[in-house]
C-alpha cells in the first residue's frame, strides 16, 4: 500500500475527512479496519483506562489487559452508577450490576475490583470497569465455631477483605478477611473454601494490608500479625508502644516501603504513625516524602505525588462513611469508596 494511502486511512479512522487517492476516490475506513500495526501504535499512546477501553469497544484485536499504563489516579464510587475523578473532576457514568438490597455491603476494594458480600455469606469479586465477576466460596466454609456468628452479626460479620494481586493480571490470587474483627481468614484462588488463622490471644484487628505476598493486620492496640498462606503461618509481633487512641479511626496503609498507621478523630486531625522495624515501635512522623495518601475504611492505598502532575500535591485524600455523614474532603498536611481503575 502506497505511504499516501496509508495516511488517508488513518486521518479517516479518527473521524478527519479522507483525502482523495491517486484514483480520485475517496478511502473510508473504521478504526477496526486499520492496519494492526496502526491499532498498536495507538493504544500504546493510550494513558487513561477509560480511553484506552472505548479504543477496545471498536478495535477488538486490542489486548484485554494493558500492561503499559501508568498508574491511574483513584476513582471516587459515589454510587452504584456514579464515579468521580477528583483529578479533572469529571463523573464517569457506569452501570453496576449491584443489589439495592440492604443485604448487599461492599468490604473491600482492592486491585481495581470490589468486593461484595451478599445476604450474610455468599462474597464475590467485581470490577467495576468491566463488570467482570468471580465468585468466591460461601463464608459457610468456615470451621464451624466460627459460622454460629455469621447469623448473630448478620452481614457485619465480615469486616474488610484485600486482595493480594489481581485477578486479572495473576493466575494465582489470594483473598484476606478479617471476620467480626477477632479472627483472620484467606482464600486461595482454586480452592473451595476459606481457610482461618491460629491466631493465639484476643486481639481486635482494625485494619490489613497486603506487601510482598503477605499480609499485615494491625488491632486496635497496635499489634501487628504478619500472615503468610503457605503453611499457613502467623506471627503476631507486639509492638514496644501502645497506639490505642480510644474510638479514633485507624487506616493501614504502606507507603513506598513504610508501614504506616493513619489515625484519624472525626476526620478533624490526622495523626500518621510508622512502623520503626528495628525498635518494633510506632514512631510519628510529620512528612511523607512526597507520597499521597487515599484513605477509606475499605480500601486504602499510597501513590507517589509525582505520578499525577497535574493534581495537587496533597497529603492525604479520606472519605468517611463512619460517621453520622458521608465525608468526602483532602487534609493538607453511602457509597464514598476509593477504586483504582484496572482492567
Amino acid at each position: 500500500m502506497a505511504l499516501y494511502e496509508k495516511q488517508s486511512r488513518i486521518r479517516t479512522g479518527l473521524g478527519v475527512p479522507p483525502f482523495p487517492t491517486k484514483e480520485g476516490k475517496i478511502m473510508g475506513v473504521g478504526w477496526a479496519e486499520l492496519p494492526q500495526e496502526i491499532i498498536e501504535l495507538i493504544s500504546k499512546k493510550l494513558t487513561i483506562y477509560f480511553d484506552y477501553l472505548r479504543f477496545r469497544c471498536v478495535c477488538r484485536s486490542v489486548p484485554e489487559t494493558p500492561l503499559h499504563l501508568p498508574p491511574q489516579f483513584p476513582l471516587l464510587m459515589l454510587s452504584p452508577k456514579s464515579f468521580l475523578d477528583p483529578s479533572t473532576n469529571k463523573l464517569h457514568h457506569l452501570n453496576l450490576p449491584l443489589s439495592s438490597s440492604h443485604r448487599t455491603r461492599i468490604c473491600g476494594s482492592s486491585y481495581g475490583w470490589l468486593v461484595i458480600l451478599h445476604e450474610i455469606s455468599e462474597v464475590r469479586l467485581l470490577n467495576p470497569i468491566t463488570c467482570v465477576t468471580l465468585s468466591l466460596p460461601s463464608l459457610y466454609t468456615l470451621p464451624k465455631f466460627v459460622r454460629k456468628r455469621l447469623k448473630c452479626n448478620s452481614n457485619s460479620f465480615l469486616n474488610k477483605v484485600v486482595l493480594s494481586s489481581s485477578p486479572s493480571l495473576s493466575s494465582d490470587f489470594v483473598a484476606f478477611a478479617i471476620l467480626n474483627s477477632s479472627a483472620l481468614a484467606f482464600y486461595r484462588k482454586g480452592h473451595d473454601s476459606w481457610v482461618l488463622f491460629n491466631v493465639n490471644g484476643y486481639h481486635v484487628w482494625m485494619d490489613v494490608v497486603s506487601k510482598n505476598n503477605l499480609f499485615y493486620a494491625v488491632s486496635m492496640e497496635g499489634t501487628i500479625a504478619v500472615c503468610d498462606v503457605e503453611g499457613p503461618r502467623v506471627s503476631v509481633i507486639e509492638t514496644t508502644n501502645s497506639v490505642n487512641l480510644g474510638n479514633q479511626i485507624y487506616y493501614v496503609v504502606f507507603s513506598g516501603e513504610d508501614m504506616l498507621l493513619v489515625s484519624s478523630y472525626q476526620t478533624a486531625w490526622f495523626l500518621i504513625l510508622k512502623m520503626n522495624w528495628n525498635t518494633l515501635k510506632w514512631e510519628k512522623i510529620q512528612t511523607l516524602g512526597g507520597k499521597m495518601l487515599f484513605l477509606e475504611s475499605r480500601s486504602s492505598f499510597s501513590f507517589s505525588a509525582t505520578d499525577f502532575a497535574r493534581c495537587p500535591t496533597k497529603l492525604i485524600y479520606f472519605t468517611n462513611d463512619v460517621s453520622s455523614k458521608d465525608e468526602l474532603g483532602i487534609f493538607s498536611l453511602g457509597y464514598p469508596i476509593w477504586v483504582t481503575p484496572s482492567l
